[in-house]
């Protein structure tokens, strides 16, 4: 039975991730900008989609974020609804950085470019490097990114080990880390078992920030096991 209601939930995800795509797309067109899009993501798309699903959202430390700062936020990943959920726990519009091969997937890809998110192709390090530049520049230019250090889904719910680029980033941008946890998306709808929904509640929390006069005082591998070890622990 839980099966037939996730195809459902996922039957009825997809037509409203699709409507709001078409509708992010003739947004731009009409404006030629990403507001349109970011907009439509984090106040529209995200909020139903949760409720799709059957999730509700509890926020904790909103209070950690103050403005004027430029961010590079740090999120563990373990099921689809951790982008929804951050979305909407940030007050600020958050950049994110996707892999390329998400790129390849109609109206998803267009979407995620439309939004003006970042993609980044791990298998060629040159091209990495490059987007990672970009990233940087966009935090100079007062955009907050977020990436997931884990690199991929976790497939038991649990942190992985964290993979080296997004501290490089801040460090390129001079940035602070945002360390957050999210627990609860891996019960509504697990990675691994995308067949096994079921309702619960989601928790964003977020974690104090950590300033480069901090990290950088650190090693590299101490670095990312201490920012690992901030959202273990939140």
């Amino acid at each position: 039975m839980r099966a037939v209601i996730s195809v459902i939930r996922i039957f009825f995800f997809s037509a409203w991730s699709l409507f709001c795509i078409l509708a992010a797309m003739l947004g731009c067109l009409l404006t030629i900008s990403t507001k349109p899009t970011l907009f439509l993501a984090k106040h529209l798309w995200a909020p139903v989609a949760l409720f799709i699903m059957g999730a509700k959202l509890e926020v904790k430390g909103v209070e950690n974020i103050k403005p004027g700062i430029s961010y590079v936020v740090m999120s563990n990943h373990c099921s689809y609804l951790d982008i929804p959920a951050l979305l909407i726990a940030f007050p600020i519009y958050l950049y994110f950085i996707a892999k390329k091969e998400l790129k390849r997937m109609p109206f998803l890809g267009w979407f995620i470019m439309l939004a003006g998110m970042i993609f980044i192709d791990r298998k060629n390090r040159a091209a990495a490097k490059a987007s990672l530049a970009y990233a940087a520049k966009l935090i100079h230019d007062g955009k907050h990114v977020i990436i997931f250090p884990e690199g991929t889904a976790s497939k038991n719910g649990e942190v992985s080990a964290f993979k080296k680029g997004g501290f490089h980033l801040a460090q390129d941008a001079e940035a602070h880390i945002i360390p957050v946890h999210v627990t609860g998306a891996y019960v509504v709808w697990p990675s691994s078992a995308k067949l096994n929904m079921q309702r619960g509640k989601i928790v964003v929390t977020i974690g104090a920030p950590v300033s480069p006069e901090t990290y950088t005082k650190m090693e590299m591998d101490e670095r990312i096991e201490f920012i690992r070890s901030q959202i273990i622990q939140l």
